[in-house]
Order: structure tokens, then C-alpha cells, then sequence
């Protein structure tokens, strides 16, 4: 396989890729030979599980491969009953797939396919969701109930100020009641478990924010409850504003502890910062600074949307400990697309030098096989190595890929900046962290950054 670097081609490029034009056996019976795994390897353990309605007994379905470093079937498996699966990594075996083989009526539904590169020691992988192989019968939904608020007297107290609460299903605090209010009475909603209803009020200024957050509880006769100007319990306290390119998005979101101690926390609501730049720490236990910015290039045969992404956390003085952004690559498109003359899904790449803090890439796509099944495609690895060219045994037979065929593919690289180092490590430190539990310092700061290339071929404008 030839290995064209790039990094001398492109200044700012942090990609080295080449696609091989090494060719597939002709032979569709792969024979796989029994081998006695060994515990120097290692031990693999992961879970299928099939969202929506999908019985246990689609668990046998799930098939695992493990393929040696040139992408050969060295040997297969199951999950148990449950979708659950822990054994040693065999002899030779350098990646697992984990596939879904589960015969389906409609053709249109995608399966999917969760190629690890690059296992080694005791890795756990997680939880990987399948989609459901079954008809599923529509799930009772509990619905969002309207509420009729009477805002008279806090916009008596507050007449100019901008008066927001949430929209029909929504976590954004930006649904703006018009000011003048006007008309007394407005909507409000709860969803689904919801108990509280938020309510802000905003000087045009935005120097002013203050918020209440409202357990309704109507009149019997009329189905009207007041909020009133001494609700508004809340203050706001200014955040920090990080400097960040001009049309850089951003979220402040708000949780409050679980109940129980090992619950994690909860999310309150979200508010850009369009809406105000503030948070509530008088309320919100943890308070979150989201951040992305974008851009959009147009290439030869793609349009490419880039997205760079970053989690910070707020201390309750309102100040940002700044998780840096990847700085967008708009050569990283081209330089992979300059080297895909081949057919054959296969190439080294090196994204190392991009930003020192990644730690997992994840590629993206969707293909048919020669059976004529329709799969998506997740391969993760760490931010270097070669995608050989894998085969999948009695699965399914991998079709040529032609790139410029596809309607889109997309590459995201991710971390944890605080979590291990290590690929395996930070896998397994994936699979058993608690997202949720901000009192974690790992979890406070996260960065991704995505490529999506979309076929222009087949975009209507």
C-alpha cells in the first residue's frame, strides 16, 4: 500500500492518507480456522442492544468478527441473550466488527456495522445501539400540557423587559412572549416529566436578567394561573465572554444535582446566548458553555460542512474555563479527496496534527452490499493508522466504494481532553463514564470537531 503524505502538499493540513488499489479475492466462501484464544491478548467485552421494540431473541443476530491487521475473518461470535458479550481477544486479531445480520422487510431501513481498530489488553466498548428489526407499534406518549398564564403583573414591574419561557417540547429558555405583552394572558407548556415551568425577563440592555421557574397552579374555574413579579426569585450573574470568531454559536445550559447522590444532574434548560449571556447560581448547581463554529467549502464533486464544537465549564461567578476549539482545516477535505483514484476502501491516515488533545475518530458511511443490503457504517480507531480492507465472512460481502458515488460520509474526531490517554484506555474509560455526573472533572470539558462531505450531485437547491 503506498502512503502519500500530504503535511509537505497542504501547510495546514493534518491528514496523510492514500487509497489502495490492492484487489479483493474473488472467492465469496471465507473459511475461518478455529484458533484457542489467549488471555495475552487480552479480553474484548461489549453490549448490542436493539432500540425501540425488538425482542431479546434479536440479540442472536448480532454477529462479532474479529479480523486480523489486514482485515481477514480470523474468527466470529455472539452475544448472549441479553446482547451482552466478554471474551479474550484471539490469536492475530487486530480489530472487531459488531454487525447487525437481522433479516428485515424493509429494505429501506439501514443496518449497522461498529468496526474497533486497533483493540488490545482488557477493552471495554460499550453499549452499541442497533435499530430495531421489527414493526414497532406507535409507544404511548405522554403529552405536552398548555397551560394559560395571566403575565399582567410582572410586566407591570418589568414593562420593557423581553419575557421568554420555553416552547411547546423544547429545553431552549427562547421563546419570546411580544413585548408590548399587551394581551395578559400567554401560553406555557409541560412536557413529558416536567414539573417546573422557567420564566426570564431581559432588559434590552441584556445588564439585567431574572428568572423564575413556576409550578403551575390554576384557577379551577378559569384554567389561568398568575405569574407574578415576585417569582422572579432568580438573578442572573454575567458570564465571561470567551473571544470567539464572529457567528460562533452559543448555549449556556443548566443543570441541578439528581436526587440521589449517584444521580448525576439534570438538565434545566438551555439558553443561547443570543438570548442573554447569564447564568443562575442561586439555582443550577452546574452550568455548561457551549460553543461551535462552522464553515462551509465548496469542493469538486462535495460540499463540505465543517463544524468544530467545544464543552466548558462555568464557575457560579460566571467565569468560562475556556475549552479551546480545533481550528478548522478547510485543506483536510481536499487532501483526502486528492487521493481516492481507487475504488477499494482502503488508506492510512494521520490526523495527529490537528490538535494533541484528540483521541478518537470516528468514519461514517453508508453502502450497499452485493447482497443488496443497505448498512451504515461507524469506524473508530485513534487519531493515526490504516483502515485495511475488511471482510465480514458470511455477514455480508463489502461492495467496492467508490467516494464519489456516495450521497455523503462524514469524519468526526472527538476527546475528553482529561480522560486517558491511552485508545483502549479512553475506550474503556467511554464505555463506564457517567456523562451526566459534572462533579467529575473528565467530564467538564469535551471537544469535537466533524467533516461532513455531501454529494452535490445529489443536493437540490
Amino acid at each position: 500500500m503506498k502512503k502519500i503524505n500530504l503535511k509537505h502538499a497542504f501547510i495546514t493540513s493534518a491528514i496523510v492518507m492514500a487509497l489502495s488499489g490492492c484487489s479483493s479475492s474473488d472467492d465469496d466462501t471465507v473459511r475461518v480456522v478455529p484458533v484457542e484464544p489467549t488471555s495475552d491478548l487480552g479480553s474484548v467485552s461489549l453490549k448490542a442492544v436493539f432500540g425501540g421494540c425488538a425482542t431479546a431473541d434479536s440479540h442472536t443476530d448480532i454477529e462479532i468478527i474479529f479480523h486480523d491487521k489486514s482485515g481477514a475473518v480470523v474468527a466470529t461470535a455472539n452475544p448472549d441473550e441479553n446482547g451482552a458479550y466478554q471474551g479474550d481477544i484471539p490469536e492475530n486479531a487486530k480489530h472487531v466488527s459488531v454487525v447487525d445480520t437481522v433479516v428485515r422487510e424493509d429494505s429501506r431501513t439501514l443496518r449497522k456495522v461498529y468496526t474497533h481498530m486497533d483493540i488490545s489488553g482488557d477493552v471495554s466498548l460499550g453499549t452499541m445501539v442497533f435499530d430495531s428489526p421489527q414493526e414497532c407499534s406507535v409507544a404511548a406518549v405522554i403529552p405536552c400540557q398548555t397551560y394559560f398564564v395571566d403575565v399582567e403583573d410582572a410586566a407591570v414591574t418589568y414593562p420593557d423587559y423581553k419575557m421568554l419561557t420555553k416552547d411547546l417540547d423544547s429545553t431552549f429558555l427562547n421563546y419570546e412572549y411580544k413585548a408590548p405583552l399587551g394581551e395578559p394572558l400567554k401560553k406555557a407548556h409541560l412536557c413529558r416529566s416536567e414539573k417546573y415551568i422557567p420564566f426570564a425577563v431581559v432588559s434590552d440592555d441584556k445588564e439585567i436578567v431574572k428568572l423564575a421557574r413556576v409550578e403551575p397552579n390554576t384557577d379551577a374555574n378559569t384554567g389561568v394561573f398568575q405569574l407574578l413579579a415576585e417569582d422572579f426569585s432568580y438573578d442572573g450573574v454575567a458570564v465571561t465572554v470567551p473571544e470567539l470568531d464572529d457567528g460562533a454559536n452559543v448555549v449556556i445550559t443548566s443543570y441541578m444535582k439528581g436526587k440521589q447522590e449517584t444521580g448525576g444532574y439534570d438538565l434545566l434548560f438551555n439558553m443561547p446566548a443570543s438570548t442573554a449571556h447569564v447564568i443562575f447560581p442561586d439555582l443550577a448547581d452546574y452550568s455548561q458553555y457551549s460553543a461551535q463554529v462552522g464553515d462551509d467549502i465548496d469542493l469538486d464533486a462535495f460540499q463540505l460542512i465543517l463544524t468544530s464544537y467545544s464543552e466548558s465549564t462555568i464557575s457560579s461567578k460566571g467565569e468560562v474555563s475556556f475549552t479551546d476549539l480545533i481550528e478548522l482545516d478547510n485543506d483536510l477535505g481536499q487532501a483526502f479527496l486528492s487521493g481516492h483514484d481507487s475504488s477499494n476502501f482502503s488508506f492510512s491516515y494521520d490526523f495527529s496534527a490537528l490538535d494533541d488533545r484528540l483521541k478518537l475518530v470516528d468514519w461514517q458511511f453508508s453502502f450497499s452490499s452485493s447482497e443488496g443490503e443497505s448498512y451504515q457504517w461507524h469506524i473508530t480507531g485513534g487519531t493515526a493508522g490504516n483502515i485495511p480492507e475488511f471482510q465480514f465472512g458470511n455477514a455480508f460481502t463489502l461492495e467496492s466504494i467508490e467516494f464519489n458515488a456516495l450521497p455523503s460520509f462524514q469524519i468526526s474526531l472527538s476527546a475528553y481532553p482529561k480522560g486517558p490517554a491511552a485508545l483502549n484506555d479512553y475506550r474503556t474509560f467511554l464505555a463506564t463514564q457517567d456523562k451526566d455526573d459534572f462533579s467529575k472533572a473528565e467530564n467538564q470539558s469535551y471537544i469535537q470537531v466533524d467533516y461532513k462531505f455531501i454529494n452535490k450531485s445529489g443536493r437540490i437547491d
